[in-house]
């Protein structure tokens, strides 16, 4: 079992709150980074900012680039990628989306993640466990 704690921080209003974070190492063309990224069952995909893939090696095609929308009405640009997701030792393979802009949150969704794992979260402990499946 992989345990993260839920990290403190302040809301728009100042007003301290605990949010689910899992820090993680992503790995991509020998290079690699650890983020904080907000456990995001509402989010079909992990996604990343550009600097992150630009730290990862990522680059894009004019053809590779999506769009999609999230809670703003602002569509957001993206490529899919590929990259190692590192949970302390369990590593394997999965997709981000790697954003073109910067202005976003860094989220762990459920593509390659959930299906992975089953996810517990403890709200009165404020942890996540994470319980590998295979």
């Amino acid at each position: 079992m992989i345990t993260f704690k839920y990290r403190k921080e302040k809301n728009k209003f100042g007003k301290t709150i605990f949010r689910p974070v899992a820090d993680i190492v992503l790995n991509s063309n020998d290079n690699s980074i650890e983020v904080g990224m907000y456990i995001d069952s509402g989010a079909d995909v992990s996604l990343i900012p550009l600097s992150i893939g630009l730290a990862l090696g990522f680059s894009q095609e004019a053809s590779e680039i999506r769009e999609m929308k999230g809670i703003s009405s602002e569509p957001i640009p993206y490529v899919l990628k590929e990259v190692n997701f590192i949970f302390n030792n369990y590593k394997f393979k999965g997709k981000v989306a790697w954003a073109l802009i910067e202005e976003i949150p860094i989220l762990l969704g459920r593509m390659d993640i959930f299906t992975r794992f089953k996810i517990i979260f403890d709200e009165s402990e404020k942890v996540i466990n994470f319980v590998p499946k295979f």
